[in-house]
């Protein structure tokens, strides 16, 4: 295996991306990793898949067996999508059947932003293109909503369908870019009827079709994939569907501790595929590693294997400042759980001498200093894993350096980027 690790920073001008999300590294960290192994024997592993960066490059590269996981189901459906290959078949062909009336809309999580009569058309137009892709004619006036069990897994598996609503939530969430706040990753709710958004089917379709073909350019630029194969779904990376020491590599990039609520940064997209903004979609947030969501599970039951991790919490209890020995404890109580419950989970499911590389970012709490790449350390060490090395990297900005009340505590400096690797010893 290679050591010569590269920056994993995201290139905001990698073109290879179909679909813009938080990325925690780059395509090119993730070749240079795999181009140390035979990956004709090679199995796979991302637990936080998000966009799919890892499972993407892998099929392309012909890994014999690929899976990536996250808890958010949007994140399945894009880095399903972002497997999709350009054919003559990507163009649609798109009829205007009115599958839905008004009276079929009932309580749909699109009505957030748009009016009742928009959400219909939008949604004709969704079932109208599931009908180009599927070629088939199936009404789904009956739970239309792609979060239902049956439909999602075949949009998981179906890479080209997968596709199509990458560009269905790129058309919505364009549309909603007046309801987005100062905080990049909240987007606001519609106060009163007429802040809705109104649009025709016609005027729908015409910007999803434009939108197509803005995708299909990069499409058509794409390596083509040499899968052997690959398994994408929605699992907790605490609860993985694999076989005990099944894992040859693990490349990750974990939910950082800076207090991103990755649940709503997807809000909108969640909407299209039907997630309400109610009990489900909080009860979604509150399963993800890292959510602002505090639970009411119990706190004080369990020692973090991590002295880092346990020195942190006490400075954090002891601030003066407001809420910190309350809601602010409890959810770094709640981070630094999830990620040992999910080391604990990647031990389980990695052969003996198998690895992981994980790219992890420091942080703070007022002026209390995180040293994330030391917890992790003592995380896997003392769960039987060696390190075998580990590189820092500064990044230039972040959503925390543009943040000007950090200032009242601390100087603003640039966060550290770690790649840390790891050998299971027993």
């Amino acid at each position: 295996m290679k050591t010569n690790i590269e920056n994993p920073k995201y290139n905001s001008n990698d073109f290879s991306f179909i679909y813009r999300y938080y990325a925690g590294f780059s395509t090119s960290f993730v070749s240079e990793i795999l181009s140390g192994y035979n990956l004709d024997n090679l199995a796979l592993l991302d637990p936080w898949n998000g966009s799919g960066t890892t499972s993407r490059v892998a099929c392309q590269l012909g890994v014999k067996k690929v899976y990536g996981f996250d808890i958010n189901p949007i994140m399945s459906v894009i880095a399903s999508g972002e497997l999709a290959e350009y054919d003559e078949n990507t163009k649609l062909d798109l009829k205007q059947r009115n599958y839905l009336m008004n009276r079929d809309i009932l309580q749909d999580p699109l009505e957030q932003w748009f009016t009742k009569t928009s959400v219909k058309n939008i949604r004709n137009t969704e079932l109208n293109i599931r009908n180009a892709v599927l070629l088939e004619e199936s009404a789904y006036e009956v739970n239309y909503l792609a979060i239902f069990p049956d439909f999602y897994e075949l949009l998981i598996l179906n890479h080209k369908l997968a596709y199509t609503y990458l560009v269905l939530f790129e058309v919505v969430k364009k549309l909603t870019e007046k309801f987005k706040s100062t905080n990049p990753t909240w987007i606001k709710i519609a106060k009163s009827p007429n802040e809705k958004i109104k649009i025709t089917q016609n005027e729908f379709q015409k910007l999803f079709l434009s939108e197509l073909e803005a995708k299909n350019g990069i499409l058509e630029k794409k390596t083509r994939n040499l899968k052997k194969e690959v398994q994408l779904g929605v699992s907790d990376s605490r609860t993985l569907p694999l076989e005990d020491e099944s894992i040859d590599l693990t490349i990750t990039s974990p939910p950082y501790c800076t207090r991103i609520d990755y649940a709503v940064a997807t809000r909108v997209e969640l909407a299209v595929l039907g997630m309400s903004s109610n009990s489900d979609f909080e009860s979604l947030r509150k399963q993800m590693i890292g959510t602002t969501k505090v639970t009411n599970s119990e706190y004080f039951q369990r020692e973090i294997p991590s002295k880092t991790a346990i020195l942190f919490l006490e400075s954090v209890y002891n601030h003066s400042s407001k809420a910190s020995k309350t809601y602010y404890y409890k959810q770094f109580i709640q981070y630094f759980e999830g990620i040992t419950d999910s080391i604990l989970e990647i031990s389980r499911v990695t052969k003996k001498n198998g690895k992981v590389i994980i790219v992890v970012q420091d942080s703070f709490y007022k002026d209390i200093y995180l040293n994330i790449s030391q917890v992790f350390k003592e995380l896997f060490n003392n769960n039987g894993w060696k390190t075998l090395e580990k590189k820092d990297f500064t990044k230039k900005q972040t959503m925390a350096t543009l943040n000007k009340n950090s200032k009242v505590y601390r100087d603003i400096s640039n966060p550290v980027e770690t790649v840390l690797i790891f050998e299971r010893m027993n």
